[in-house]
């Protein structure tokens, strides 16, 4: 199988990753107002409006079948594309925060560049970037998107040994160019104000966003699509592109974006 049958084959999937967080606010704003419809507008009676009932009891009936239905459809986008944290990469009980981020951060890139040692890959530590945060915001913002460097390193690296180990003369994983974590427009805890019945996203979960570009062959580049689903820790890919070599042997260039979701708990 090639990148363009894993393409076709998960198409609904590639899909779903870039709308799956849109989805589910959308969802649930939807759930809501089904379940609650008062509580997201003023009431009938305060409008003018008659009394009465407007809709009989079928239609009731089949306006909460319908909401049962998208609460479930919820549920399993929301399974689909959650990423729950480590506690290595969570804030709580690690003392001074910045001196933490910052001792994780170096181990990471250790970890990188001793892994690509090991395996004859091509990488810099200047091609291993990210913020150096300001505040506790900032901080967490910049651990989680460790973290998923974290996954994206080590899934990459997986790729590279399974197709090793089928063929050891295959050419597997030849460079990494970049891994980010990619910098968010203003503070990560900014406020705004919210108008009546609106949801504010940062209520229901917390996101974080990695580019990433690497030189392989197609099967690790295969390899490392198929395991960016997985349940728990998906890495949602937003966005990626492929070019093939000009010449016969040399490696496919690969540069991406991908995002973790971590939905707070009672969400």
């Amino acid at each position: 199988m090639d990148v363009g049958a894993f393409v076709q084959e998960n198409k609904r999937w590639l899909i779903g990753c870039g709308i799956g967080a849109v989805a589910w606010l959308i969802g649930g704003a939807i759930v809501d107002t089904v379940f609650n419809p008062i509580s997201a507008a003023k009431s009938p009676k305060s409008l003018g409006a008659p009394t009465t009932d407007v809709f009989d009891q079928a239609a009731l009936t089949a306006a909460r079948t319908e909401g049962e239905q998208l609460a479930t459809s919820v549920q399993q986008l929301r399974a689909a594309n959650a990423f729950v944290q480590s506690d290595k990469y969570l804030p709580a009980n690690k003392g001074k925060l910045d001196e933490y981020q910052y001792q994780v951060g170096r181990a990471l890139k250790q970890a990188i560049l001793g892994a690509a040692d090991d395996r004859d890959v091509q990488v810099t530590e200047s091609g291993l970037s990210w913020d150096v945060p300001t505040g506790v915001d900032d901080i967490k913002g910049v651990l989680f998107g460790l973290e998923l460097l974290d996954e994206v390193q080590q899934r990459l690296f997986a790729a590279h040994d399974a197709v090793r180990k089928a063929n050891e003369d295959a050419p597997g994983l030849r460079a990494i160019l970049t891994l980010k974590v990619d910098s968010r427009r203003g503070p990560r805890s900014a406020a705004r104000t919210l108008r009546p019945g609106e949801v504010d996203p940062r209520d229901a979960f917390v996101q974080e966003q990695v580019s990433f570009q690497f030189q392989a062959s197609e099967p690790v580049v295969l390899g490392f699509l198929e395991s960016c689903l997985k349940p728990g820790r998906t890495l949602v890919v937003d966005g990626w592109q492929l070019l093939k070599p000009q010449r016969p042997g040399d490696p496919c260039t690969v540069k991406g974006t991908a995002f973790g979701i971590a939905f707070k708990e009672g969400k």
